[in-house]
């Protein structure tokens, strides 16, 4: 199932880690095609991609003009992931805070009826961060709780940006009604999947903090999820979701 299979990756400012990142997921996993989507950063990320395309047919590149946020990376990488009819739509960071190895066990977790798989930082009673401050994981767990409270996902690890779509849930998703634009596209798109009624299932992993670069994660991004959370429930009730 892994030649069905597409990981998308966005990157900003990602020129330390994604020739790594590419050679190991290939190395791991010869037959898998990798996306990459970068928002034209200006330590030249894309041009590392370039140089990489000639030894790795299965690599892809999107150019995009500047930085437009995660959520609309994801989106243009969900849609052309869609028209290239893969199977199993995955996606993660480049700065190995997951853990390659981990991606084949989501996909896995797809061969049934499941049809969204979540690397978890927090399902059962563990909590597997490694080197993160500790103001960084009670904005995450505090965040996690209230967003559980006013949603009822029972997921525990609500924002967890490492996961493994099945196609038939995107196909059912309209992007053009996407709320986010940032980080809290991750949220949106395990509520969206959650009010479906597909399966879910959490993924235990280990998050460790980047090996290169700057963490993007700030205030800002945990007011953004309270804003969404409201305007989905809303749109939930209106029957107007999707």
């Amino acid at each position: 199932m892994i030649n069905q299979s597409l990981v998308i990756i966005p990157t900003y400012n990602e020129a330390l880690n994604v020739d790594s990142m590419i050679e190991r997921l290939f190395a791991l996993y010869p037959d898998i095609s990798v996306l990459i989507i970068d928002d034209n950063s200006p330590d030249k990320t894309a041009l590392v991609v370039e140089a990489l395309k000639t030894k790795h047919p299965n690599l892809f590149l999107i150019k995009r003009a500047g930085k437009l946020g995660l959520g609309t990376a994801y989106v243009e990488g969900f849609k052309w992931a869609l028209l290239k009819k893969f199977k199993f739509i995955a996606q993660m960071d480049c700065d190995f805070s997951h853990d390659p190895k981990d991606l084949g066990r989501l996909i896995t977790a797809l061969y049934d009826g499941t049809a969204l798989a979540i690397g978890s930082r927090y399902s059962g009673n563990d909590i597997r961060t490694k080197d993160w401050p500790w103001y960084r994981l009670l904005i995450s767990l505090s965040a996690g709780f209230i967003l559980r409270l006013f949603t009822g996902l029972k997921i525990r690890d609500i924002s967890g940006g490492f996961k493994c779509f099945k196609r038939e849930a995107l196909e059912k998703i309209n992007f053009d009604n996407i709320i986010s634009k940032g980080y809290v596209f991750q949220f949106e798109m395990t509520y969206k999947v959650h009010a479906m009624g597909y399966d879910i299932v959490e993924i235990p992993i280990v998050f460790s903090e980047r090996v290169y670069g700057k963490s993007k994660m700030n205030l800002g991004i945990v007011l953004e999820a309270f804003s969404v959370m409201f305007r989905l429930r809303l749109k939930k009730l209106l029957n107007q979701l999707n």
